[in-house]
């Protein structure tokens, strides 16, 4: 079950917003009154300007058109400044000839050097209007990809619920089932044949009540509402206690024994009992599942550095493909290699629940095999702690925890 989808970031607002003036008309016209300004200062100012420095106002006005308005209202500009500059400020004024050759280069030079600054100018102008387009379209992206994410959030809680109350609403009849099986297989009265299905019935109730739990204990995981009771306690003796209590499920009772390989000084870790038992009966179990009677199944302890103690259970069983050692620890996947295979899972949810407990614990919870029919060892690594370690405060799951568990957690299986 995949964690609810961050929010996208907001993006930066825009200012200015290009083109200011839409309209191509307006924008032409905006240009014209910037030039009628530009000859008004100049012939306000002709006579301390003379006959120096004419096209200096409309350069100003067409570049300033060209970057507001864009290229084609600045090249106007430009043009009607230069004819009102030759016409009325050049000698011999109010007249469109030149007095002489050098004058008419340095107003061809002035007009050239106007252009170009207007063309500058306006390609600036077109490059501000692309990025408030751009600006525009990722706004619209992330408007909509705001939309997605609040509709998957809610399809998310959506589900949650939904397998929280189915879980909840399935337990009541199985609870009902089962004591009533065990009521009748405590009757000496009832015949051997009726016995043998009434154990039938309890098996399977058994199995769908462990599903139910795994589904439980998914949704607390995703929604940070699984909560562990940190004590001091001997990993030692808790392993003792896992391996004579897990016993291999029915269609695997030819399942070899595990053995001991205590090997680590310091095995005091701080931890939830019943959780940290259901980590090693999941992994146990599905051992216990992919191994045949005469293989085995190793249980050794050791210390991988300083302060850590770290569980190594390795089976020779039928063994991973690297891809379905990647895979095997989300919510829903098995690595079953055949039909038979599958037939020995359950939901998929084992290894993901277990990750999971062991990201509450401050550990980690990994997988390895040199490939199939090759078997496979998980290990599983906690911190130490000193006997007289106080308990810790009660822990809860948070969806927001590293995202290497994929997104779920709880008790079984392997493959």
């Amino acid at each position: 079950m995949a964690n609810t989808p961050s929010a996208p970031p907001s993006p930066s607002p825009v200012f200015p917003r290009w083109p200011l003036i839409r309209r191509p008309w307006a924008a032409y016209a905006a240009a014209l009154a910037l030039t009628a300004l530009a000859f008004g200062l100049r012939w306000e100012t002709d006579a301390f300007f003379a006959n120096s420095n004419r096209l200096v106002c409309f350069t100003i006005a067409a570049t300033v058109s060209a970057f507001l308005f864009g290229c084609g209202p600045g090249i106007a500009s430009t043009f009607i400044g230069i004819a009102a500059a030759v016409y009325f400020f050049v000698p011999p004024r109010n007249s469109f000839h030149i007095a002489n050759v050098h004058l008419g280069v340095g107003v061809a030079a002035a007009a050239v050097q106007s252009l170009i600054i207007c063309l500058c100018a306006g390609f600036l102008h077109r490059a501000l209007r692309l990025r408030a387009t751009a600006e525009q379209e990722t706004r619209a992206l992330y408007e909509a990809e705001s939309r997605a994410h609040e509709a998957a959030a809610e399809m998310n809680r959506t589900k949650d619920y939904f397998l929280a109350i189915l879980s909840h609403e399935l337990r009541g009849p199985l609870s009902a089932i089962q004591y009533c099986v065990a009521d009748r297989l405590s009757d000496p009265a009832v015949p051997l044949d009726l016995r043998e299905s009434f154990a039938l019935i309890e098996r399977s109730v058994r199995m769908q009540s462990r599903l139910i739990s795994d589904l439980l204990d998914l949704t607390r995981l995703t929604r940070g509402k699984l909560e562990i009771d940190l004590r001091p306690l001997n990993l030692h003796l808790l392993l003792v206690e896992a391996v004579r209590t897990c016993r291999p499920p029915s269609e695997a009772n030819q399942a070899p024994i595990p053995s001991l390989h205590l090997h680590a000084s310091h095995t005091w870790v701080q931890g939830d009992h019943d959780r940290l038992l259901q980590v090693f009966w999941n992994i146990l179990r599905n051992a216990g599942k992919f191994t045949a009677r005469d293989g085995s199944i190793d249980v050794e302890t050791y210390e991988p550095t300083p302060g850590r103690i770290a569980v190594r259970i390795r089976d020779t069983g039928i063994g991973l493909t690297p891809e379905a050692m990647e895979r095997i620890f989300q919510p829903f996947e098995q690595a079953a290699q055949s039909d038979m295979d599958k037939k020995q899972g359950g939901l998929g949810l084992g290894l993901a629940i277990a990750r999971g407990i062991m990201e509450l614990h401050d550990g980690t919870l990994t997988g390895e095999s040199e490939g199939p029919g090759r078997g496979t060892a998980f290990i599983v690594e906690l911190p130490t702690v000193n006997p007289a370690t106080p308990p810790a405060s009660s822990r809860h799951s948070d969806v927001s925890r590293p995202a290497s568990s994929g997104a779920t957690r709880v008790t079984a299986e392997v493959t």
